[in-house]
């Protein structure tokens, strides 16, 4: 049996596009190999490991091997003490959000881009506006419809619409994404971040064949807070902040710093050379920085790109961020849990996305720990009592039709 540290491209996914990634790539190691290789990294014996992986793939956090690898469950010191035991695995991950957000009528809101951040926006909270839609076909296209391929090549070849960014309306984890810093009108090019060109007829290739069906969004490319630019660039780099539903309210719980470098198009950490910072979260200080997955990970004091000292960094307006993630939960209060993606701009913290079943991976490698505990576990009982009443009465206004 092998595993691999990052989804592998299904077998109907098409081919990586020119333009942006549509899949991750995977790597495959087999279990054998990996025991091998986690025992030699810990100093521990095979079977100890084995024992130990044993109870925690059948504990609460169901845990694989590949994630027992990926947060480096093998190694004591990388831990730090963290009870191995509140490790959340992909799978149950999955499951666990399937419960806690039962209202499943509400998660295609979410997943749509322009759609949830219209919503969003319509109660007043901080978002990045539409500057343009890709959406073929439509019959009333306007400045910020493109209805046609040659719509979409003139929007596209405008310089006055730079620095773009570009995304699907319905994807997940920057698959798709579109960093353009100008446009080269004579030469027919993009230039994308990294000062890579793309010739434009590829790029709409790309779009067309990828994400034509459901739309293709862009957005006036944000920067971050002037503060943040002298240490970490001029790419967006967003936390990942959980709220959670309580009887007194929504609470911000749980959140991690995704830090762009290498030329990355975003700062999803499953783009190599990417980081995730873990914060103080009461101050929004940089408590520690990770890079890489399992084998891989290191631990980073200063940025690649920018030589600048991580540790100690503050995310600008800390508490205004928290309270508009929390204003934002109030709006989507059919969700137990949302994983907002908020950005600290010049102008204050900036929406950049919600998430219906957000990856608890992102605050599990920042933090270092796993993300049961007692509040989670009272959310998850609060909703699996809620999800069985809303059951009971769904199928008692059926009974009466």
């Amino acid at each position: 049996m092998a595993f691999s540290f990052l989804s592998r491209k299904p077998k109907n996914e098409p081919d990586a596009a020119a333009s942006f990634d549509t899949a991750h790539a995977g790597s495959q190691l087999s279990i054998a190999e990996g025991m091998q290789r986690a025992a030699a990294s810990s100093g521990a014996q095979p079977m100890q490991l084995m024992r130990e992986y044993s109870r925690l793939a059948f504990g609460p956090g169901k845990v694989s091997f590949e994630d027992y690898v990926k947060y480096r469950l093998f190694d004591d010191a990388w831990l730090a003490g963290a009870d191995k035991a509140d490790f959340v695995g992909s799978r149950r991950n999955r499951d666990l959000m399937v419960e806690i957000n039962y209202r499943h009528d509400w998660h295609g809101l979410l997943k749509n881009k322009v759609a949830s951040q219209s919503y969003l926006a319509a109660y007043g909270l901080p978002t990045i506006p539409p500057l343009a839609i890709y959406a073929p076909g439509m019959a009333a296209p306007d400045e910020k419809l493109l209805c046609s391929r040659d719509a979409l090549r003139a929007f596209l070849l405008d310089e006055r619409h730079y620095p773009i960014f570009g995304k699907p309306v319905e994807s997940c984890q920057s698959l798709g994404a579109l960093a353009l810093l100008r446009c080269d009108a004579a030469n027919g090019e993009l230039i994308a971040v990294g000062d890579k060109r793309l010739k434009i007829d590829e790029t709409l290739d790309d779009i067309e064949k990828h994400y034509a069906a459901a739309g293709y969004l862009f957005q006036k490319m944000v920067k971050p807070h002037r503060d943040l630019m002298p240490a970490i660039g001029e790419r967006l780099a967003t936390v990942r902040l959980l709220t959670i539903a309580t009887p007194e309210g929504p609470k911000a719980f749980r959140a991690g710093w995704k830090l762009p470098a290498a030329g990355n198009v975003a700062d999803n950490f499953w783009r190599p050379g990417n980081m995730l910072a873990g914060l103080d979260f009461e101050t929004g200080r940089v408590r520690q920085v990770t890079s890489g997955l399992g084998f891989d990970t290191r631990d980073v004091t200063r940025h690649p790109d920018t030589g600048a000292e991580l540790i100690g960094l503050q995310v600008p307006d800390w508490e205004k961020l928290k309270a508009v993630a929390v204003e934002g939960a109030k709006a989507l209060r059919h969700f137990g849990m949302i994983g907002w993606d908020m950005a600290a701009t010049d102008d204050g913290p900036v929406i950049v996305e919600a998430n219906e079943t957000p990856d608890f991976t992102l605050v599990q490698i920042a933090d270092r720990r796993g993300i049961l505990c007692k509040a989670f576990n009272d959310l998850l009982s609060r909703q699996q009592e809620a999800a069985a009443a809303y059951v009971k009465r769904v199928k008692e206004d059926v009974a009466r039709i």
